[in-house]
C-alpha cells in the first residue's frame, strides 16, 4: 500500500500483495540462484510441478471440477550495470496444462527498466511492465473478475540539492484489458505526481506532495473519473533506523457520470518504521483515503537465530472494482497474513503461510488460504519438494462460495 501520494520514505515496504497465488511463482522465486559477473547480477530458475486440484475454477461445490495440472514456472531477474546506470530485466511466469480439463493457461509478469544516475544529483528511472492473468484470480479478487492483461509505462525523475533537499516528479500510464463478454473492457489510467522535500532541522524533514490521475473507459463509462490529492507532511528520521511521519491534506474524486457520488475528503496518514534489532523490524501506518474510509498497513518480521523466520502483515484500503457485475465502483479489502520459514534437520526447508481476507462490497466475502511446503536441496542447482494448499471462501450468496484442495510435487532447476 502506498502512502497518500508518495511514500514518506522510499524504503517503506509495500505489503499489499496477492495473497497466495498458484504453486509456481512463490516456489520459483525461492528456488532461483544468483549469478554474478563484474557488471551483471542475475537469478534464474525453472520449476516443474505436478498438482492435483479438486476445484480448478474456484467455483461452488455443485459445479466444481478436478484435474491433474502440470506447471512450468520460470523466474528470471537481471541487473546490468553501466558505470552509474543500470538496466533491469524481470520475468516471472506460471504456465499450466491439465490432463483433462485445463487447456493451456498462463500467468505472466515481464518488465524492463533503466535507472540513470547523473552527477549533480539528477536521477531518472524508466520502466515498462506487462502482466497477464488467466487463472486463480478468485483467490484474492472480487467476484466476476475475468482474464486480464495490464501494461504500465512509468517515468520518474528526481533532483537532489545537497543531501536532504529534493524534488521528485513522475508520470505513468496504465492500460488494462478485461476479457468480459460479449466484448472486452479497457481502462486507461494516467497519473502525474510530484513531491518537494525540504529539511527543517537535522532530523526533521517537511514535504509537499500532489497527485492527479484520470481513469477512462469507453465501455464502463460510469467509472470514468478524475482524482486529485495534495498533502503536507513531516518526517522524523531518528537513530537506530527509526523514523515516523505525519501528513494531511485534501483528496477529491470527481466522476464523469452525474449520477455517481463524488468525494471531497480530508486525507492523512501517520506511521512509523523501525528496525528494533538486527533480526527484528516493524512498520505500521494508519490514515484515511479520498473516499473518507479508514486505511492501515503494517508489517512485523523477526528472525529467531536463523532457525525460524516469522512475518506478520495487516492492511486495509478501498480499491476500484473491475467487474461489470458489480453495482458499486469500489470495495474495501482487509487482509491479515502470517508466514513462517524454517530449516529442519539442517537441510529440509519448510514454509507455512496463511491469509485471511475480508472483501466488503454489496455482499461480503471472507477468504481463508493456508499453504505448507517442504523442499530438499539435492544439489546446489537442484531441489525437490512437495506442497499442500487449502482455500475456502464464505459469502452472503451460496453460489459465490468455494472450497479448494491442492497437493503437488515439484523440482526446481537453477543456474
Amino acid at each position: 500500500m502506498r502512502s497518500t501520494v508518495f511514500a514518506p520514505r522510499k524504503e517503506v515496504t509495500q505489503v499489499i500483495i496477492p495473497l497466495i497465488c498458484s504453486c509456481g511463482l512463490m516456489l520459483a522465486s525461492s528456488g532461483a540462484s544468483a549469478m554474478q559477473t563484474a557488471n551483471t547480477e542475475a537469478t534464474l530458475g525453472v520449476t516443474l510441478s505436478a498438482e492435483q486440484d479438486d476445484n480448478i475454477d474456484l467455483v461452488n461445490d455443485a459445479d466444481k471440477e478436478e484435474d491433474l495440472t502440470f506447471h512450468v514456472i520460470p523466474a528470471f531477474d537481471m541487473t546490468h550495470f553501466f558505470n552509474d546506470h543500470n538496466l533491469n530485466l524481470l520475468l516471472n511466469g506460471d504456465y499450466r496444462q491439465g490432463a483433462d480439463m485445463v487447456d493451456g493457461e498462463i500467468n505472466l509478469e515481464a518488465g524492463v527498466g533503466m535507472d540513470l544516475n547523473f552527477t549533480g544529483g539528477l536521477q531518472i528511472a524508466l520502466s515498462d511492465t506487462f502482466e497477464k492473468e488467466q487463472f486463480d484470480q478468485h483467490l484474492y479478487t472480487e467476484i466476476g473478475v475475468s482474464d486480464s492483461q495490464r501494461n504500465t509505462y512509468r517515468l520518474q525523475s528526481s533532483y537532489s540539492f545537497g543531501e536532504r533537499t529534493s524534488v521528485e516528479a513522475a508520470y505513468s500510464h496504465l492500460w488494462e484489458e478485461y476479457d468480459d463478454q460479449p466484448e472486452k473492457t479497457v481502462y486507461d489510467t494516467d497519473t502525474v505526481n510530484g513531491r518537494l522535500t525540504i529539511p527543517v532541522t537535522r532530523r526533521w524533514k517537511s514535504y509537499l506532495a500532489a497527485e492527479l490521475s484520470s481513469v477512462d473507459s469507453d465501455r464502463a463509462t460510469s467509472r470514468n473519473q478524475e482524482d486529485v490529492e495534495g498533502v503536507l507532511g513531516f518526517l522524523w528520521e531518528g537513530p537506530n533506523r527509526f523514523s515516523c511521519w505525519l501528513e494531511g491534506g485534501l483528496g477529491e474524486i470527481d466522476y464523469d457520470d452525474a449520477g455517481e457520488e463524488d468525494f471531497s475528503e480530508a486525507i492523512g496518514e501517520t506511521g512509523i518504521e523501525v528496525k528494533l534489532t538486527p533480526w527484528t523490524s516493524l512498520q505500521a501506518s494508519v490514515g484515511t483515503n479520498s473516499y473518507g474510509s479508514l486505511k492501515y498497513n503494517g508489517g512485523f518480521r523477526h528472525n529467531f537465530y536463523d532457525k525460524l523466520e516469522l512475518t506478520l502483515q495487516a492492511s486495509r484500503n478501498r480499491l476500484r472494482s473491475y467487474t461489470l457485475q458489480s453495482i458499486t465502483d469500489t470495495y474495501d479489502v482487509t487482509l491479515f497474513k502470517l508466514a513462517l520459514k524454517s530449516t529442519l534437520l539442517e537441510r529440509i526447508e519448510a514454509g507455512l503461510t496463511a491469509s485471511y481476507q475480508i472483501l466488503d462490497q454489496v455482499d461480503s466475502l471472507e477468504t481463508l488460504i493456508g499453504k505448507a511446503t517442504l523442499d530438499y536441496p539435492i544439489q546446489d542447482w537442484l531441489k525437490a519438494g512437495a506442497h499442500y494448499q487449502y482455500a475456502t471462501r464464505a459469502a452472503d450468496k451460496a453460489e459465490e462460495e468455494y472450497n479448494d484442495n491442492r497437493i503437488g510435487f515439484f523440482v526446481t532447476f537453477s543456474l
